[in-house]
């Protein structure tokens, strides 16, 4: 299994949209279930309605890659999600900086190894990561516009805010993908090269998500020594829903988690469609196992969509991608 590494770097503002009231809230990150189906949109703008239907079915039995969700990087800073699983700190430690922990949402690469390494943190470890977490805030901005949009009957008009992220000249986004099947690996970066010109996440009509590939290649380093270590406890770097026959024994298998629901409207190709897909819960990234999990793509087809609005099944992706932690 070779696992790669890619960066995107952002030519504008992006609209990575977050559950809340209109459209303000807004993420500087990007999801495995949402990257997943940008790439799909994207192969249905360069492929036939069949093929991406094929690709799709393959997917459901056996996934030829793995995809994480995109973190934040500036220059060789790249960002993680913190194990939810802080047992490795000592008790007294836990208590004294119990808020400072909490706190904790990302961490750099180096901090991210150590976290997961299985040696007691001491203080000074703590203020280090985070010491860190302003310096995360300072690689993107956020802007909230106002808009107006006018009542097609009463001609009323109304006042809401759109939020944008705007990344700093050295940072981007990055992500992990895992090939099962070395024959995708091309086309899965024309795919994100697609992806880039079409643009990823929303408000993609005001110039939103474009990007360029920046580099695409194997993990070494650092992030070799994170991804491969032969353990039996794991923390996901996706967002993850367990495949039928995980659901039984999820419950012994988790440590420490929390939960997502997704939900939202359905796009395809270009077109938005007036139609919800059904809501469905993840397990979300920094989530722990005590086994490695494997997910699938979940049915969130509308019930009683007419073929004249939706012509093929919709999908939400729940493949787990994992970092073995030490201990």
């Amino acid at each position: 299994m070779d696992v790669y590494i890619y960066k995107l770097k952002f030519k504008g503002p992006t609209h990575f949209g977050e559950t809340g009231i209109d459209l303000e809230n807004v993420n500087e990150w990007v999801s495995s279930d949402t990257l997943f189906s940008a790439l799909i949109n994207a192969m249905s703008l360069i492929s036939s309605k069949d093929k991406v239907t094929e690709f799709v079915n393959i997917f459901k039995q056996q996934p030829p890659f793995l995809v994480s969700s995109l973190f934040l990087y500036s220059d060789d800073i790249c960002f993680l999600p913190r194990p939810k699983d802080d047992s490795h700190i000592p008790v007294e430690l836990r208590k004294d900086k119990g808020k400072e922990i909490k706190k904790l949402k990302w961490l750099d690469a180096t901090g991210f190894k150590k976290w997961i390494s299985g040696v007691h943190l001491g203080e000074d470890d703590l203020n280090s990561l985070v010491s860190l977490q302003q310096a995360y805030r300072d690689m993107f901005k956020i802007e909230r516009r106002p808009r107006v949009s006018i009542d097609r009957v009463t001609q009323n008009s109304n006042i809401y805010h759109c939020g944008y992220v705007y990344f700093k000249d050295r940072a981007g986004l990055y992500g992990f993908v895992s090939f099962n099947d070395l024959s995708t690996v091309e086309p899965f970066r024309k795919l994100l090269t697609a992806l880039g010109e079409t643009g990823l996440g929303g408000e993609k009509t005001y110039g939103c998500g474009l990007f360029g590939l920046v580099s695409m290649e194997k993990v070494s380093g650092v992030f070799n020594e994170i991804l491969f270590h032969d353990v039996k406890t794991y923390t996901l770097l996706s967002l993850y829903h367990p495949s039928e026959q995980e659901i039984t024994d999820i419950g012994n298998a988790l440590i420490a988690y929390d939960v997502v629901r997704g939900r939202g409207w359905i796009t395809s190709g270009r077109y938005a469609l007036p139609l919800k897909r059904k809501s469905v819960g993840f397990f979300t990234e920094g989530s722990v196992l005590s086994s490695k999990p494997g997910g699938c793509l979940v049915d969130v087809t509308p019930e009683g969509a007419s073929l004249d609005t939706l012509q093929h099944g919709i999908y939400r992706y729940g493949y787990a991608f994992t970092a073995p932690i030490g201990r």
